[in-house]
């Protein structure tokens, strides 16, 4: 078994993955005064009924894509590969910083680096995708196109993947091939290699796919197997550490 690499490369020294921040709603106080009860009350039905159309107006106004994993709609999008023996990367140092990953851990191996040009890129370090190769025609940044309509293993089977690391459009250490993939001209995933060639085999460096936001404990309909020719085992430049713990979160 040959395995070939799709040099595309995250930034594993600094952490991109910034938490999101929530703020609190508006609330509609009735004044302390001398009105009736029935004055009050009609007032604090008439604050909710405001309150509820501008959250209605504020949710009309966000753009579609920003919405659609609230219904785990599928998106299409784009994969490369990382962290096989042959490409000198490494999944165990990831920018998200859970350190050396446990394959018995988690969703194991089978992790993503999320591009941070990706629409939902902020606050993606743990969350799960579930990912299914697209038998589609694909291209990079500088226009490239690339038939893959042939190369699924069988596009109806899954992979969950936890995002551990990010895929950033400026990394000088690897200028050409992260503009190539990570800038944002389509949703992108670098997909461990383990991960990948469930879904097709890793010479093909790159594929079309489709995903969706799910729990990280989800079990899809059809599980993709590991493939008969056998899996590349990750790039293990970095042993085991003594003491050492796998921080990913898990359900």
């Amino acid at each position: 078994m040959t395995c070939t690499s799709a040099a595309v490369r995250r930034n594993s020294a600094t952490h991109y993955c910034a938490s999101t921040s929530s703020s609190a709603a508006p609330s509609c106080k009735a004044a302390p005064n001398r009105r009736t009860p029935e004055l009050v009350s009609l007032r604090r039905r008439s604050c909710s009924a405001l309150l509820a159309a501008l959250l209605g107006i504020v949710l009309a106004l966000l753009p579609h894509q920003c919405m659609g994993d609230w219904g785990g709609s599928w998106q299409k999008g784009r994969a490369t590969r990382y962290g096989g023996w042959d490409d000198g990367w490494n999944i165990n140092e990831g920018s998200c910083g859970y350190g050396y990953l446990d394959q018995d851990h988690a969703t194991g191996w089978d992790i993503a680096a999320m591009s941070d040009q990706n629409w939902d890129f902020e606050g993606s370090c743990g969350r799960c995708f579930e990912v299914r190769c697209d038998p589609t025609w694909i291209s990079d940044n500088y226009g490239e196109s690339f038939d893959r309509t042939g190369v699924c293993r069988d596009p109806d089977a899954s992979v969950i993947v936890q995002i551990t690391d990010s895929c950033p459009c400026w990394y000088p250490a690897n200028q050409y091939s992260n503009k190539r993939w990570c800038c944002g001209d389509m949703y992108h995933f670098d997909m461990s290699t383990w991960a990948f060639e469930k879904l097709a085999e890793d010479r093909w460096g790159v594929i079309g796919i489709i995903t969706r936001s799910v729990a990280c404990d989800y079990e899809p309909e059809k599980r993709a197997p590991v493939p008969p020719e056998g899996e590349c085992a990750p790039n293990t430049r970095i042993s085991r550490p003594w003491g050492w713990v796998d921080r990913r979160p898990w359900p």
